[in-house]
C-alpha cells in the first residue's frame, strides 16, 4: 500500500536541548556497555558527551567507564545519567552541586533543568538551524520545544520559525527570561513524576523488585504551580507518566476547577492512564500528548514493569474507541526525541507491540501531521505481512534536509 501524507508535527521534543548535543555520541543503538564505551572513547574534546544510554540492556559504572576522559552520559529518558571519575573532577568546581548530587535519583527530578544546563554549556542556539534542518530531513517539520532555558534559544526560535516552533519552558527559567523571550513562550511545563527508563514515573502498584517512583510535588504545590500558568501564560503542559501522578494532577484539578478560559491543560505522555482517569480528564477538558514510539517501553521495560502495565502502557485503542478523545483535538503526538523523525513513529503506531496501542493511519495523520503538503510530504510504504513501514520525505522539506 503506498500513500502520501503530510509532513509530522512533533507535539513533544526538546529542539534546542537536541541541537546542543549534536556532536554527542549517539548510543540509542548500543546493546552492552562495551558498545557503548567504544563510541564514547571516539569523542574527542576536553569533555565527551553522550546521550541515548537504555538502562534496560546494560549500565555504566565501574572501572571500565572510569578510564576513558572525562565523560557524561544522558540516558534515553533525559532522567537519568552517569559521570565517571574524571568528569567528576573536572566538573566539580563549576557544576559542585550537580556533581555532588548526580547519583540521588530525587535530587535529579527535582532540578533536571540544571543537569540539562550541564550539557548544553559548551553548545548554544546557534546550533538550532541546522537542527531544524535535520528534523525537516525525517519529516519533522514542526515541532513544540518542551525545555527552552535560555534568551537565545526562545528569541531565535520564536523569530527565526514563526508558525513552526510551540514553546514551552518551565517556571523558573521562565521569571529568569527577559520581556521578548518570555513574550515567545506558549506555555509553562512542570513535572509531577519521573520516567520509566529511572524507575521514577510514579506508580500506583510497585515495580518488578520495590519501589513505586517518585512524587514531585505535593498536592497543595501542584495546585499553585497550576494556578502560575494560568496566571502568567494560560497554558500548561504536565508531565505525568505513571498512573498514581496522572491520579494527583486529576485530583489537584478537580478540586481547583479553574476555568477552562483561564488554563487549558496538556498532559505529557500518560502512559499508564486508565479507563477511569481518561474519562474524568475528558471531563475536565484536558489534552493529551502522548508518543506512539513509547509503546515500545511495553517490550523494552519488562525488566522492571508488571505484565498488567506492560499491557495498559499507550492505550491508545482505549482512549478513542472508548474515553472518546480525538486524534488531532484533544489528542496529540509527539516523539520527545526518542528518536525523532517520521519513520519510527509510523512504525510504533501501527506496528505496536500490543493490539491496544494501533494507530489506524487517519487517527495518526489527525493526531500527528501538518493540515496540507505546502511544506512536503511523506510517501509511505506499508507492508502488513511483514508488519513493516518504509518512509521517503518529499518537496521543501527534502531540499531543506540537503542543505
Amino acid at each position: 500500500m503506498k500513500i502520501r501524507m503530510p509532513l509530522l508535527r512533533d507535539s513533544h521534543t526538546h529542539v534546542s536541548f537536541y541541537a546542543a548535543l549534536g556532536a554527542a555520541a549517539d548510543l540509542s543503538a548500543c546493546r552492552t556497555a562495551a558498545a557503548a564505551l567504544a563510541l564514547i572513547k571516539k569523542r574527542p574534546g576536553p569533555l565527551a558527551l553522550a546521550r541515548g544510554w537504555n538502562n534496560a540492556y546494560y549500565d555504566l559504572r565501574g572501572a571500565a567507564f572510569d578510564r576513558l576522559g572525562p565523560a557524561v552520559v544522558c540516558n534515553v529518558s533525559l532522567h537519568s545519567f552517569r559521570f565517571n571519575a574524571p568528569a567528576r573532577a573536572a566538573l566539580k568546581i563549576r557544576f559542585p552541586d550537580i556533581v555532588a548530587n548526580i547519583d540521588d535519583q530525587a535530587w535529579v527530578e527535582n532540578n533536571l533543568n540544571r543537569v540539562f544546563g550541564l550539557f548544553t554549556a559548551a553548545g548554544g542556539a546557534e546550533a538550532i538551524p541546522a537542527y531544524m534542518e535535520r528534523l525537516a530531513a525525517l519529516g519533522v517539520w514542526a515541532a513544540d520545544d518542551m525545555l527552552v532555558s535560555d534568551d537565545e534559544a526562545a528569541l531565535l526560535l520564536g523569530r527565526r520559525y514563526a508558525g513552526r516552533a510551540r514553546l514551552w519552558t518551565e517556571p523558573d527559567v521562565y521569571r529568569k527570561l527577559g520581556p521578548a523571550a518570555r513574550a515567545a513562550i506558549g506555555g509553562l511545563k512542570f513535572f509531577t513524576d519521573g520516567a520509566l527508563g529511572a524507575r521514577t514515573a510514579a506508580l500506583l502498584r510497585p515495580y518488578r523488585g520495590g519501589g513505586r517512583g517518585l512524587l514531585l510535588h505535593s498536592e497543595v504545590e501542584l495546585g499553585k504551580l497550576f494556578k502560575l500558568a494560568a496566571r502568567l501564560t494560560g497554558r500548561a503542559a504536565v508531565h505525568a507518566i505513571g498512573d498514581a501522578a496522572l491520579e494527583q494532577v486529576l485530583r489537584v484539578l478537580e478540586r481547583l476547577a479553574v476555568p477552562r478560559r483561564s488554563l487549558r491543560v496538556r498532559v505529557e505522555h500518560a502512559q499508564l492512564i486508565t479507563q477511569e482517569q481518561a474519562r474524568r480528564a475528558r471531563r475536565l477538558g484536558l489534552a493529551l500528548c502522548m508518543q506512539p514510539n513509547f509503546s515500545g517501553d511495553s517490550a523494552c521495560y519488562a525488566d522492571r514493569l508488571p505484565s498488567a502495565y506492560l499491557r495498559a502502557n499507550n492505550p491508545f485503542r482505549m482512549l478513542i474507541d472508548k474515553a472518546g478523545f480525538v486524534p488531532g483535538e484533544d489528542l496529540l503526538f509527539g516523539s520527545d526525541g526518542m528518536p525523532h523523525g517520521a519513520a519510527p513513529a509510523l512504525q510504533a503506531a501501527l506496528f505496536p507491540p500490543c493490539p491496544g496501542q494501533r494507530l489506524t493511519l487517519g487517527e495518526f495523520r489527525a493526531g500527528y501531521c501538518l493540515p496540507n503538503l505546502e511544506a512536503g510530504w511523506l510517501d509511505l510504504k506499508v507492508d502488513e505481512a511483514k508488519r513493516k513501514v518504509s518512509v521517503k520525505v518529499g518537496g521543501p522539506a527534502a531540499a531543506a534536509g540537503r542543505k
